[in-house]
């Protein structure tokens, strides 16, 4: 990764404990659950990858290359023109049904691409957080 961009969310508080959000976000078919509505479409998942599109920045691949029980989970996709990028998925228990939440995206972003894409990356980052805060049903991994 040549031109290294990084995108951070915001830290959302999420309802639930470390272990149960740990086990949902590790099986990438659960992801769409909490993806915002009108943002991806054409979405396919197993349980180690995924498939999806997001206007305007175009068709993403993701698959999980690392899991840390309880605190990250590292994703590795491809995006508009073959971009390679790391997600992480960190996990933070406070207390009892009290884990904060951070998203990061790195990706290799030639200067253009940068310009065009950054804007709706982060924004997609930060609908993902909410999402996941609005998510009530972390018990629930029926797919």
């Amino acid at each position: 990764m040549e031109n290294l961009s990084s995108y951070e969310s915001r830290i959302g508080k999420i309802r639930s404990g470390e272990e149960k959000i740990f086990n949902f976000v590790t099986d990438m078919r659960n992801f769409s659950r909490f993806l915002p509505g009108h943002t991806v479409e054409n979405w396919e998942a197993s349980a180690d990858k995924c498939s999806f599109e997001v206007s305007p920045v175009g068709k993403s691949r993701i698959s999980i290359v690392r899991k840390d029980p309880y605190n990250t989970v590292k994703y590795t996709g491809y995006g508009l023109n073959n971009t390679e990028f790391n997600l992480w998925v960190q996990l933070k228990e406070l207390h009892a049904n009290d884990t904060r939440v951070k998203l990061t995206i790195k990706a290799d972003l030639n200067p253009g691409l940068k310009m065009l894409a950054s804007k709706y990356i982060k924004d997609f980052l930060d609908k993902l957080v909410s999402g996941m805060e609005e998510f009530k049903d972390w018990d629930n991994t029926n797919c």
